[in-house]
């Protein structure tokens, strides 16, 4: 019997009455509220959850033999990385607002519906979202005609993907970042009267027209001989009763419901399409490695793979700066890795590798949007990413002649990501591209010897091997 005060709860499990979630042994567990076991209990065992599952839109779930004191019921759930919103691409957060949609379809069909449908409820199977939380499914009201979080799904999934679509890139991170998509506690900071609605929706405003607050009409102009009527007849109307707007004819947002109708909405988040904008890594892949259907990998490439397929401690890697993911896919067909992650900070090259992997067979290829360098609750994330293997390649001479990192702060970096052992690559041409003729000039510090010292201040050398003109690899074990 364990105690429920040892147990260690996930940080997001805080407000659901169903259960909580806990983590033991790196497995993923929820306890079930003494109240809602038979509810669970007949729940796991219908003709819902048999379909939710078969479409892989549940985590694969198990009643567990675990006692925990105060419970009768433990589920034990199938452990997926969590993908946090703010790492999504665009194709991620679009797939991502189609599973939460068909969920709630298929959650109807047995006269049940999602409560939350917000964006933080979601892991990935590879490339396919996945929604985590069973205590969310809740019993539709008969009388009920409209889901109950559709404006929550609108808020917190489609209007983020609306703005990206018409290239409001900055404007939909935030609102993808932000776990408030309505503050009441603060005046116009819900949608419908925050302004957002006009960058994205130029009739946003209408009129309402009403008597003693009770609606009469709306128009979508403001007519000023009404407006000159209801102030004449409010000044009369003080006279005789002492009472202020009695009448009004004021400036009014319509609800999200109104302009995003239930009917229209799968329709119109099928339709949207990201928008073309240029990077500075778009393409690098495709541009200088993946020739026609099939690819034909570097020399350097597979003696990477060659030497991660020697090591049979390496069942995870994570692909820093892995751009479209060409590297991690010679490893997704070459080797039987549990998991490959593929990190990038440019969202094109990103959402490009997110498109590759999608439908393939590989479903052990995961990606995320990241700047490895600077992010936010960085402890975390390297705990989420954590890996056998991180890979680092033809990235540092970008980071130390162009950004100017310390490269104590890359190898710290390096260090907290992987579990045991490192890959990364040394530059001694720097910018060099190849084929040029020119050669920019490095500083006099920047010599092989000088990035070997460092390297082994932090990590016990394995290999060192020249594997291109400009490519140096640097194999080596945290210390």
């Amino acid at each position: 019997m364990i105690k429920k005060l040892n147990l260690e709860f996930s940080s997001k499990s805080m407000v659901d009455e169903f259960g909580r979630v806990f983590f033991l042994n790196e497995k993923v567990y929820r306890v079930i509220s003494p109240k809602h076991e038979k509810n669970c209990s007949e729940m796991l065992n219908s003709n819902l959850f048999k379909e939710l599952f078969e479409m892989g839109y549940l985590p694969k779930t198990t009643i567990s033999n675990i006692k925990i004191e105060g419970f009768n019921l433990v589920l034990e759930h199938e452990k997926l990385l969590e993908i946090q919103q703010h790492e999504w691409s665009f194709d991620m957060l679009k797939d991502v607002t189609l599973m939460v949609w068909n969920f709630n379809l298929i959650c109807n069909k047995y006269g049940y519906e999602l409560k939350d449908a917000h964006n933080l409820n979601i892991c990935f199977r590879g490339t396919d979202p996945v929604y985590v939380d069973i205590g969310s499914i809740s019993l539709r009201e008969p009388a009920r005609k409209s889901w109950i979080a559709f404006n929550e799904f609108l808020s917190s999934l489609v209007i983020p993907l609306l703005f990206w679509s018409k290239g409001l890139l900055y404007v939909s991170r935030k609102l993808t970042e932000s776990n408030f998509h309505r503050m009441f506690t603060i005046p116009a900071q819900n949608f419908e009267d925050s302004g957002l609605l006009s960058l994205i929706n130029g009739k946003s405003k209408t009129y309402k027209f009403s008597l003693l607050n009770r609606k009469i009409f709306r128009t979508s102009k403001k007519f000023k001989l009404i407006s000159l009527s209801v102030k004449i007849i409010n000044k009369v109307l003080f006279k005789i009763s002492k009472r202020t707007n009695l009448i009004n004819y004021d400036v009014q947002y319509k609800s999200l419901e109104d302009f995003y109708p239930f009917d229209k909405i799968e329709n119109l988040i099928k339709e949207l399409k990201r928008q073309n904008h240029s990077s500075q890594w778009k393409s690098y892949h495709s541009n200088y490695y993946i020739k026609g259907e099939n690819i034909k990998y570097s020399e350097r490439f597979e003696r990477i793979a060659y030497y991660i397929s020697q090591n049979s401690e390496i069942k995870s890697v994570l692909d820093l700066a892995g751009n479209e993911g060409l590297f991690s896919l010679l490893l997704a067909e070459r080797l039987s890795l549990d998991r490959i992650i593929i990190t990038d900070y440019d969202e094109n090259a990103l959402n490009t590798a997110y498109k590759n992997f999608k439908g393939s067979p590989h479903k052990n290829v995961h990606t995320a949007l990241l700047n490895f360098m600077f992010t936010s609750s960085l402890k975390e994330t390297a705990l989420r990413f954590n890996s056998d293997l991180v890979i680092a390649l033809a990235v540092s001479h970008h980071l130390l002649l162009t950004g100017n990192f310390s490269i104590g702060a890359i190898f710290d970096r390096l260090k907290l990501y992987s579990k045991k052992y490192i890959m990364v690559e040394f530059m001694p041409l720097g910018l060099w591209a190849k084929g040029s003729k020119t050669f920019p000039e490095v500083p006099s510090y920047y010599t092989v010897e000088w990035f070997r010292q460092e390297f082994l201040n932090y990590f016990e050398l394995i290999i060192e091997e020249k594997l291109e003109e400009n490519r140096i690899l640097f194999y080596g074990y945290k210390k």
